[in-house]
């Protein structure tokens, strides 16, 4: 049985007006525990849509959300206790951070579950382990942080209620290089120490390719590829017919195969990428 399931999720907006329009149609997704799912797509394909409703924000127009085979809406007891389990991290959390101090920004949804305070603190010190809080922060105010900090701490608000499954929305949206890699390094840390089920949102081919164990590829309202990392962007083709692209190390990959270099062309990683350029030199070191 799937930790988290869609069943012929469809979501209407402005039903029954002239601006009705299907944001999700007959949408068939299941997700394992303790993988990392990247959802990609171009901008109003439904991704977003998608995981409001994995956690119940969202309420189906038809079809059904099982977690651990029930129905998130069979109650709002359900419900409830689903947006614990799965925590949904907006995109550019940073603006959603409200209290006085770090520590208490964080402590903000283990509170809200009823925890004591040793609970509470217990929860909050790990997920800002996870991700990189130092403790001389823990009594700033958040707005005194950088962006990427901010980022951080809102992140860590959600992984201190210790959800099943962690949803996050372009965690990297916004961010240079450098605070980007840590995001997706701290996320990739966070599933491999807990062995939690994770959920990417992203637009950025390159991030899904370096982090994700299955991809789910979404257009107009439903998913158009499922699959690995190789599976899905093997299909090249139909990527790019829907409006997104192979990652950039693959394209390059591409154009040395058309160019009449004998490289592999399922390159989606940079260590794959080192390898494959190395494996290169070496056939050719002993052909000369």
């Amino acid at each position: 049985m799937a930790l988290l399931e869609t069943q012929n999720l469809t979501y209407i907006y402005g039903e029954g007006t002239p601006f009705r329009i299907a944001a999700l149609q007959d949408v068939n997704l299941s997700v394992e525990k303790g993988e990392l799912v990247g959802i990609i797509g171009h901008t109003g394909s439904g991704k977003s849509t998608l995981v409001q409703h994995l956690n119940g924000l969202l309420k189906p127009t038809e079809g059904k959300v099982l977690l651990n085979g029930e129905d998130i809406h069979a109650s709002k007891s359900a419900t409830r206790a689903a947006r614990f389990k799965v925590g949904l991290c907006f995109q550019y959390p940073e603006y959603q951070l409200f209290e006085s101090t770090v520590y208490k920004d964080i402590s903000f949804g283990p509170r809200n579950m009823g925890l004591t305070d040793a609970e509470i603190r217990e929860h909050v010190l790990r997920a800002a382990e996870f991700v990189g809080i130092k403790k001389e922060w823990m009594e700033k105010s958040p707005f005194d942080l950088s962006g990427g900090e901010k980022r951080r701490v809102a992140i860590a608000g959600v992984m201190a209620m210790e959800p099943e499954i962690l949803i996050l929305d372009e965690p990297a949206a916004g961010l240079d290089p450098r605070g980007r890699a840590r995001v997706l390094g701290m996320i990739e840390n966070y599933r491999l120490s807990t062995g939690k089920t994770v959920i990417i949102v992203s637009h950025s081919m390159d991030d899904i390719a370096e982090i994700a164990s299955k991809v789910v590829v979404m257009q107009n309202g439903a998913p158009v590829l499922t699959g690995t990392v190789g599976e899905v962007f093997k299909s090249a083709e139909k990527l790019v017919s829907v409006g997104l692209d192979v990652p950039q190390l693959t394209r390059v990959f591409l154009r040395l195969k058309a160019a009449g270099v004998d490289v592999r062309t399922d390159i989606y990683t940079l260590p794959e990428a080192k390898r494959e350029l190395l494996r290169l030199m070496q056939e050719r070191g002993r052909a000369q």
